[in-house]
């Protein structure tokens, strides 16, 4: 098991300009929104597939406890084929539960203090297999969709020869000499503040080599959206064509996740391509399945005519939408028991919302996709303002008086209104 022997080091401030970005040697706080929590939503682990679950979490909980890390950390240690993808989809909210959008996460590969000596990579950005604490061996970095969802393509590159036994299940221990020379494993961490900030998760692999190969009947398979998480809270379901509604600003990637489960219906599927049909068909998506069975697609919207805000997310579609993404999933030469499909319809508008500051307030213009656009806003008794737009979604704050507020943005000509009241 890696232990952490200290958590006092040198935290690098860096530059974000752009994403992805990779950052090498370096534990890279992004200084990013205080108190985030992020889960991870692929690959779903639990008590079935992780070894030893109750004490790695208490030791997580004894790390929370010296200060090391923010209150929630889960820590959690399982298995996969070496030289397997495994694909690292978190979803990051603040404390209540709100998404956080469009907000940078570094990923932080084969961290300091975690003893890996795999060698993997994401993005092409390879780590060296050598623990030189409190350096970690390699960071990335992406930032959220307008959901709050993240992902990551885990490759590991070691040798088949390298790998540790094959343990007799996914909860039994790992099976390495007592001079560890023999132990394969990475681990990650998702930061978006600082490790005491943040309520995150820490998730280690340990790279096996199979004594044979692994193969899941899947003649019908299931094909389950995982991300992003569709209710009644934030989408709408049509029957008629069998799918899920949402919106989302206009401009943005979206992060879209699906496991592929066996003929046995839990059982995830490695290794098969899943083609998603956007618009009928009119072009397709490509992924393969990780060693967990899940599949992860950027869909990126480039759409100029963007339909009007929604009143509310769960508001009724338009009828003739100007900007839509709808995707089904499908995998050649199967017969899907069932496959999730999920429709994007793209908008641009405006919300607010306002808070007190001291003695004024501040209205937050939430400038929805405009992303490349200059934007006038205005704000009763408050001086105009004229703001580039370089996000799907960006908050425009203005100081303004108690008292009724018309907020009027301006943007390619078009005029977006909303009413809030300071008090």
């Amino acid at each position: 098991m890696s232990k952490f022997r200290t958590h006092i080091g040198v935290i690098l401030a860096v530059l974000l300009a752009a994403s992805p970005v990779a950052l090498y040697n370096a534990q890279a706080a992004t200084g990013g929104p205080k108190d985030a929590v992020i889960t991870l939503q692929s690959p779903f682990l639990d008590d079935t597939n992780t070894w030893d679950a109750k004490v790695n979490q208490q030791m997580a909980d004894g790390w929370v406890a010296k200060g090391w890390f923010g209150s929630g950390l889960v820590f959690q240690s399982s298995y996969a084929p070496v030289g397997s993808t495994i694909n690292l989809t978190y979803r990051v909210t603040d404390k209540a539960g709100k998404p956080l959008a469009f907000t940078v996460v570094n990923l932080r590969i084969n961290k300091g203090y975690s003893e890996a000596a795999s060698i993997v990579a994401v993005d092409g950005v390879k780590t060296k297999g050598i623990d030189r604490p409190p350096f970690d061996q390699a960071n990335v970095i992406h930032r959220t969709d307008a959901f709050g969802y993240v992902t990551f393509a885990l490759k590991n590159l070691d040798l088949e020869s390298s790998g540790e036994a094959e343990p007799a299940s996914y909860t039994a221990k790992p099976i390495f000499s007592e001079d560890l020379l023999d132990r394969l494993h990475s681990q990650m961490l998702p930061e978006v503040n600082s490790e005491p900030a943040d309520h995150s998760v820490i998730t280690e692999f340990h790279y096996f080599t199979p004594k044979m190969p692994i193969v899941v009947a899947a003649t019908k398979p299931t094909i389950t959206l995982v991300t992003p998480k569709l209710d009644a809270t934030n989408s709408v379901t049509n029957a008629a064509k069998n799918l899920k509604q949402t919106y989302a600003p206009l401009g943005g990637d979206l992060i879209v996740v699906y496991k592929v489960t066996g003929d046995d219906g839990k059982t995830g599927v490695p290794n098969k391509v899943v083609n998603l049909k956007v618009n009928g068909g009119k072009s397709t998506l490509q992924s393969t399945t990780d060693a967990f069975g899940y599949a992860a697609f950027t869909v990126k919207n480039a759409d100029t005519k963007p339909n009007a805000a929604p009143a509310s997310p769960t508001s009724a579609m338009p009828t003739s939408s100007t900007a839509l993404a709808s995707l089904v999933p499908e995998i050649a030469g199967t017969t899907a028991a069932s496959a999730e499909g999920v429709e994007f319809h793209y908008y641009r508008g405006i919300t607010t919302s306002v808070a007190k500051s001291g003695k004024d307030f501040v209205v937050s213009v939430a400038v929805a996709g405009a992303a490349g656009k200059s934007a006038s806003v205005s704000v009763t008794g408050a001086k105009k303002t004229s703001v580039n737009i370089s996000s799907p979604m960006q908050v425009v704050p203005v100081k303004v008086t108690a008292g009724a507020k018309t907020v009027t943005v301006v943007i390619d000509g078009k005029t977006y209104t909303s009413k809030v009241v300071a008090k």
